[in-house]
């Protein structure tokens, strides 16, 4: 069966100015809105009926709220001035991909995304959101049909303090580990596969900083589900459940994320003539049951990570430690899987599902360099090289690795990343799918992947 998850970052990094960024959007300028009306209308006219049903079906209660914020974001924008506390962002992308391991996949071209959003800070109040719109082929899908979804990445608001400090309640980031993200890559790194990056929860967050130490606790009763998510045939994708922008257990495989309380301390400091980050991370929480069939646990996990930034050069690194503990199997029997035992559980986001293993360690070490100077309108180079790893606790159980080479750069609005990656036993990198985070495959279990990411950020 070969699904591939269309994985991809939410934004460029924060290094790039101009660029939307992990921690400060740029401003708004029109949103070219007509380019999203245009895709629109080209995929009815490829899918037919079909497409023709999905965009009627939009209007439906589902849909309805999550079109409403697209609308908003699009349409308030044109009204947008430079004072306004108010912002609107947006990005809309397309890929060039060659999986060596999949004949339907070499060379071939791909819609990502068009995503919107929008920013609020009038210095008291503050709240911010995003949606967002993929269509997947069937070179996608592994199946007969395609598929296009809408989900949620975040959406909160929240009050930020004299002091700088800020609260924030609804779907946002939580805080563990490096940052929000621990590699510069398009895949990311194995953490956000198991759910440890790039992951957003439904709750809430208090965040300060005090001289060069940043502390955060949050505290997430739910995963969030997929708040302001629709499909128009789930019938080649896993379920309402796995249309989710990060990787959570699966309530529709009998289990789900509960009453998480996490934790993140880091210091900054001079080091080596350079600025560094130094921190610990930690998450505990319910491993409720959505089947009576199933026992409830605990899930628990503790990270260092370090961050550091010495001139052009830059470094990442981190290691996690993470438990899902319980008694009896992992799951039951679901759509695409049979029921894990004790040793996996179902992990899911965009549509699709993996086993994953329920217990191990992941390490993570992320080099990078910034180019100086410009090729024509193209500047901001940077090159990187970021490797990963998932060492599963159960016996007989291989390991996963990942290692991704790339660079990227922008010009104005534009930002392209180009990587080469290579993947064993990783369900988006290497041949196998399913088995990959868990067990991994018996044979033929590396992969490599190209992948060229254009993208046009406003």
């Amino acid at each position: 069966m070969n699904r591939f998850h269309p994985l991809t970052r939410s934004s460029p990094p924060s290094a790039k100015p101009g660029i939307a960024a992990e921690k400060k959007e740029r401003n708004f300028r029109p949103c070219p809105l007509e380019l999203f009306n245009n895709y629109i209308r080209a995929i009815a006219i490829k899918e037919g009926d079909r497409s023709m049903k999905f965009m009627k079906r939009a209007r439906s209660a589902p849909l309805a709220i999550a079109g409403t914020c697209l609308f908003m974001s699009a349409s308030a924008a044109v009204a947008q001035v430079a004072e306004s506390p108010l912002k609107f962002d947006g990005a809309v992308r397309i890929r060039a991909e060659h999986l060596d391991w999949n004949p339907d996949r070499k060379g071939t071209l791909e819609f990502d995304t068009i995503r919107l959003g929008y920013t609020y800070d009038d210095g008291r109040f503050i709240s911010s959101g995003r949606e967002r719109y993929y269509h997947y082929s069937t070179r996608q899908t592994g199946a007969d049909e395609g598929a296009s979804i809408l989900m949620n990445e975040y959406l909160w608001a929240g009050l930020k303090f004299a002091d700088k400090s800020e609260l924030h309640v609804g779907q946002d980031l939580v805080p563990f580990g490096s940052g929000r993200y621990a590699s510069h890559n398009f895949f990311e790194s194995m953490a956000y596969y198991a759910g440890f990056e790039d992951t957003f929860a439904l709750g809430v967050k208090y965040s300060r900083k005090d001289g060069g130490l940043s502390s955060a606790l949050g505290f997430f009763p739910s995963d969030g589900g997929h708040l302001l998510g629709a499909a128009d045939n789930t019938r080649v994708l896993d379920g309402y459940d796995s249309l989710r922008f990060s990787n959570h257990l699966m309530k529709t495989y009998g289990r789900e994320e509960r009453n998480t309380v996490v934790g993140r301390l880091a210091y900054e400091l001079e080091l080596g003539g350079g600025k560094s980050e130094i921190g610990i991370s930690a998450l505990t929480g319910e491993l409720a049951t959505t089947d009576s069939s199933l026992s409830s646990g605990r899930r628990n996990a503790q990270a260092i990570h370090y961050t550091g930034e010495f001139g052009n050069f830059g470094v990442k690194l981190e290691t996690i430690r993470y438990r899902n503990s319980f008694s009896g199997n992992g799951s039951v029997d679901g759509n695409w899987w049979s029921a894990c035992n004790n040793d996996c559980v179902i992990i899911g986001s965009y549509g699709f599902t993996n086993r994953m293993a329920a217990k191990g360690n992941i390490d993570i070490v992320s080099l990078s360099y910034k180019i100086p100077g410009s090729i024509g309108p193209f500047s901001n180079f940077r090159v990187y090289n970021d490797w990963s790893q998932l060492r599963k606790s159960a016996s007989g159980y291989d390991r996963s690795v990942q290692n991704v080479t790339g660079i990227e750069f922008g010009s104005g609005g534009w930002w392209i990343m180009l990587d080469y990656a290579q993947g064993k036993n990783q369900p988006y990198l290497s041949p196998v799918f399913g088995d990959a985070l868990a067990a991994g495959g018996s044979s033929n279990t590396t992969g490599r992947r190209f992948n060229a990411s254009i993208g046009y950020y406003f």
